[in-house]
């Protein structure tokens, strides 16, 4: 039987698997986009209390977890993988 350690051992495993099957952006873009989501963050930080604020916001975060994944959901859409490319 297995132990509780075991299985969140197991569990993280497969998670990185399918984060690693599912990457595709290149570590180019995926430091781009690191940066942009930093710089976009701080200036919606500035300008919280408006549409505006909160727009970058949203951006800041998409561009951050493209960033740490390597997964953007509208190169899928369109079939495109710059992980290949690099």
């Amino acid at each position: 039987m297995q132990n509780a350690t075991d299985k969140i051992k197991e569990g993280a495993e497969q998670a990185v698997e399918v984060v690693a099957n599912n990457q595709n952006v290149g570590t180019t873009e995926r430091i781009i986009s690191g940066i942009a989501a930093v710089a976009l963050g701080a200036y919606a930080v500035q300008k919280k209390n408006t549409l505006l604020g909160k727009g970058l916001t949203a951006v800041s975060g998409f561009l951050l977890t493209r960033a740490t994944t390597g997964f953007c959901p509208l190169n899928k859409a369109i079939g495109r993988n710059s992980l290949l490319a690099t």
